[in-house]
């Protein structure tokens, strides 16, 4: 099936609409998380559901906190470099941007149970409080895609999207010309970029036989979401590990993203170049559970199962719109959106992972996990009329995701050498050149000694972005393909007390 019979399912996540709604996009922005948060998870992929004894554990099994056998406090630092390599109507076009952030911040209270002066050897041998400071996404990109398009124009979409409202009611009230426009469409009236051809019927104001637009697209992002973890373990005669807690994840996402059309044919009746930037700010709160157990089921094999509830997002986006032309005549138009606010909520999905990890004594480990999510579970909250067709899109449009990480370390002495690959499946149901997939490349080294440890972890992160600035009813639209690149160095220190 080729892509662009498929546009409306496949790229619809993707899709740069000029409005300023919610939709699936924002759902499925904070239902994915990265792998690991600590260097030593990260750089063994974040196989570490069955493994513990890593801050990490929070976000993925709770029963993995029961595996520390002292008081612990863990900090991280990193750093992060996005790539981006960008095809747009035969154009290539690069862009790349950088962040430092803290991954990861913990404290582990261990109470061990004695008999006498000695460590207890029956019942519950333990149990751990943790708090930890996860960060479990990063939002910083930017993706830059430009062409010529003698075939399409962002202003065609205006047009069909105002088709059947009367003139008298598309053009710029008082309080807009006073305040700042209500929408977009309004915007490109009010600019003579779009016009009647008869009674509420519209085209964009392009020249009928000499179309060559110069087409720019810029999205740049930054924030993620942190999460903080409250969890307790318990460890059953080192042959049971149980534990729960609870999340708390705040999100915090800036986008701005800027279009634009320069107007490379011989027509001189009309626009020279727009431009459309759109700025949105979402902030909130959400609220999850997870709960989970780690069973030995030898002396060196664990096994491990876990449980992630929905997190319910209580989510609030601020956003404007600006748009401004450039004529041929020389003159100019600068107009600018009323500052909008919505508050509304995300249902994200629950997850499931089993977990497997065999020890070569204290030679090291080899670890998996399967991690299983239904993406079409997704839901924006409340249920009125726009949520409702959003609604409908996520069930039709995603589907389940089978996510599988593997790791490894290798312990020389006081070194500890680590690997791992992670493949994320693509949530969409269906998918062309593995859309919105991901593949984690690891690897990492640390210097443990008896109450301290150090360390280091590279991560590299490869996800393909199918994108389109814009969609129309009349006709195909040129997409982009966003190959895109994270390297992230992570340094962790803790120490026991």
């Amino acid at each position: 099936m080729k892509i662009k019979s498929i546009t409306s399912i496949v790229i619809l996540a993707l899709v740069c609409n000029v409005v300023s709604a919610q939709s699936d996009q924002d759902a499925y922005r904070y239902s994915s998380n990265d792998i690991g948060t600590t260097a030593r998870s990260m750089g063994s992929a974040g196989a570490f559901g069955s493994l513990g004894a890593d801050i990490s554990s929070v976000s993925i099994n709770p029963a993995g906190i029961g595996l520390y056998r002292s008081n612990s406090f863990v900090l991280g630092f990193g750093m992060k470099n996005a790539k981006s390599s960008s095809q747009y109507l035969n154009n290539a076009t690069k862009d790349n941007d950088f962040s430092l952030n803290m991954p990861n911040i913990g404290l582990v209270f261990n109470k061990t149970k004695y008999d006498g002066r000695s460590p207890a050897k029956s019942g519950w041998l333990n149990t751990n409080f943790a708090i930890t400071f996860n960060r479990v996404n990063d939002f910083n990109k930017v993706v830059n895609y430009s062409g010529l398009n003698p075939q399409s124009s962002m202003l065609e979409y205006f047009a069909e999207r105002v088709n059947g409202i009367p003139a008298s009611q598309l053009g710029a009230t008082d309080d807009e010309l006073t305040y700042g426009y209500k929408d977009v469409e309004t915007m490109a009236w009010e600019s003579y970029l779009i016009d009647t051809v008869s009674d509420r019927q519209y085209v964009a104001n392009l020249d009928p036989l000499d179309r060559n637009l110069n087409q720019r697209n810029t999205i740049s992002s930054s924030g993620g979401m942190n999460e903080i973890g409250f969890t307790l373990s318990s460890n059953y005669e080192n042959k049971f590990y149980l534990g729960g807690g609870i999340q708390l994840t705040t999100v915090r996402y800036k986008e701005t993203n800027r279009y634009s059309e320069e107007d490379k044919s011989n027509n001189f009746n009309n626009w020279n170049i727009w431009q459309l930037t759109q700025n949105l700010t979402t902030s909130g709160l959400g609220v999850s559970g997870n709960m989970g157990l780690i069973y030995r089921a030898a002396k060196n094999l664990r096994m491990g199962a876990s449980i992630k509830t929905p997190t319910v997002f209580s989510l609030t986006d601020k956003y404007n719109d600006e748009l401004s032309a450039q004529y041929d005549d020389g003159g100019s138009l600068n107009l600018k959106s009323v500052d909008g606010t919505y508050d509304y909520k995300v249902l994200t999905p629950m997850k499931t992972t089993l977990s497997a990890c065999y020890l070569f004594g204290k030679n090291g480990f080899i670890s998996t996990d399967v991690e299983f999510s239904d993406y079409s579970s997704m839901r924006l909250k409340p249920y009125v009329n726009a949520f409702e067709t959003a609604n409908d899109l996520i069930r039709s449009k995603y589907s389940n995701t089978v996510n599988i990480r593997v790791g490894g370390e290798y312990v020389k002495d006081m070194f500890r050498f680590r690997a791992g690959v992670a493949h994320y499946q693509s949530p969409l149901f269906n998918v062309t050149d593995n859309n919105l997939s991901k593949l984690y490349l690891t690897g990492g080294m640390g210097i443990h000694d008896k109450n301290w440890a150090l360390d280091f972890a590279l991560v590299q992160k490869r996800t393909l972005e199918i994108r389109q600035p814009y969609t129309l009813e009349s006709k195909d639209v040129s997409y982009s393909k966003n190959n895109l690149t994270q390297n992230s160095i992570v340094i962790t220190l803790s120490s026991r007390f």
